[in-house]
């Protein structure tokens, strides 16, 4: 069996790259790929055949990008010349337990005059893409609509205040200014989008709100740059062991474009087409560090299938998430 320094080797974790052994290849067990696709009558469960659970659900990364974003566009609808028109604008947010989020605005703002007047609003956000070969409109994000409320309970704008200024240190500056209150909006509806060609439909309201968000939503970008850029040329290992089927067509790109606590997701180009996929942890992870450990684990099984050196006798969970528009037709 292979030293713990080729090991680490393997996983891109010191320097000089993977370990090269001879070796003749004997896979694990695969489990069958679970399609859940969008616009599919019936989406398969979110558990794989043994129980555990490969995915969050659709509450559940509704609320985690909600709770990672930080800042999101703002439409409200214009008063005066422009009535009617929807108007966006840039703001920043938290939220509070109810996954209501929650906004410092100048009572002067133009989006402060027309939610004031009309209080029907709805707010996209989207997680951050922080590498140029992942495209913005590829990352999960999240609409949530419904009506502006002003807050004047006294502990929550207490509350308001501590969360906001952790969250964004420029307010310290402005949160004692008159000119400045907190708003909330208070959601009728909430849509979550997944990316291209991913799981996109309306979340009840109720379900978004008693849904918790990931553990690892505050560390995701920096978690899958990291998982990118350290481990990048062991990327095809997991295509092979784990997500190859018959008929693909040469593997041309793989990287890592979300991880929470069940797993994580890959863009697989491949041939022609370019698909989603899931691969699941074998335990969830309930800390940064144990999503690292089962990150790790995950590279190390794969390099053992390559090279013959595998002695289990079952693969992680897989789903595929998307395929392809050009496949399907």
């Amino acid at each position: 069996m292979r030293s713990a320094v080729a090991a680490a080797a393997a996983l891109g974790l010191l320097a000089g790259g993977a370990g090269a052994f001879s070796a003749t290849r004997r896979a694990a067990r695969r489990a069958p790929l679970r399609m859940v696709l969008a616009g599919d009558d019936i989406l398969a469960s979110t558990e794989d055949e043994t129980g555990v659970r490969c995915s969050l659900s659709v509450p559940e990364r509704a609320r985690s990008v909600t709770q990672a974003a930080k800042s999101g566009t703002l439409c409200t609808i214009s008063q005066g010349e422009l009535e009617g028109m929807p108007f966006g604008s840039y703001v920043d947010y938290v939220l509070d337990n109810d996954g209501h989020p929650v906004l410092l605005l100048n009572e002067q703002s133009m989006h402060t005059r027309n939610m004031l007047a009309d209080g029907r609003v709805s707010m996209l956000v989207q997680l951050k893409s922080t590498r140029r070969e992942i495209p913005a409109a590829a990352q999960p994000r999240c609409t949530v609509a419904g009506r502006i409320a002003k807050v004047d309970d006294k502990e929550e704008i207490l509350q308001n205040r501590v969360t906001y200024s952790l969250a964004h240190s420029y307010a310290e500056q402005v949160i004692e200014s008159p000119s400045f209150s907190f708003y909330k909006i208070i959601p009728e509806r909430v849509y979550y989008v997944g990316g291209f060609g991913v799981l996109s439909e309306w979340v009840d309201v109720q379900d978004y709100q008693q849904a918790q968000p990931d553990i690892l939503a505050d560390k995701t970008a920096d978690l899958v740059d990291k998982v990118n850029e350290v481990n990048g040329e062991e990327l095809p290992n997991l295509y092979t062991s784990y997500l190859a089927e018959e008929g693909d067509g040469e593997l041309q790109s793989i990287r890592v474009t979300t991880v929470d606590r069940l797993g994580m997701d890959l863009r697989v180009k491949h041939g022609d087409y370019t698909d989603e996929y899931r691969l699941g942890f074998r335990m969830a992870a309930t800390t940064l560090e144990d999503a690292q450990s089962e990150i790790t684990k995950l590279f190390q099984e794969a390099w053992e299938v390559a090279n013959g050196y595998y002695e289990g006798d079952t693969s992680p969970p897989v789903e595929v998430l998307a395929k392809d528009a050009l496949r399907r037709s």
